[in-house]
């Protein structure tokens, strides 16, 4: 079963401006998608310049799909969400 991670890289000043903004995205992925779970994480500590890496973690009963990793990048484009988004897929251990 695969799960995407998300992760990105922002100023702490920006921090209280995308956080709403991230957040009402991934409850519009969660109603389109129905099953996906969907987090927001951040590292605990910034760069000493100032910079902070978050992380959106999405998963689903049946496994995040090609299609629906596609569709959460195309969504983040659309919301004017952070550039520079990176994606990862990780699989349970064997």
């Amino acid at each position: 079963m695969q799960t995407l991670f998300v992760y990105y890289k922002l100023p702490i000043a920006e921090h209280a401006q995308w956080r709403p903004l991230v957040e009402a995205f991934q409850v519009e992925l969660k109603h389109k998608w129905s099953g996906l779970s969907a987090v927001l994480m951040q590292r605990p500590e910034a760069t000493p310049d100032g910079i902070e890496t978050w992380m959106e973690i999405y998963s689903h009963k049946e496994g995040v799909t090609q299609e629906m990793m596609d569709s959460i990048a195309a969504e983040a484009i659309a919301h004017g969400l952070p550039p520079k988004r990176m994606s990862e897929f990780f699989i349970p251990l064997r």
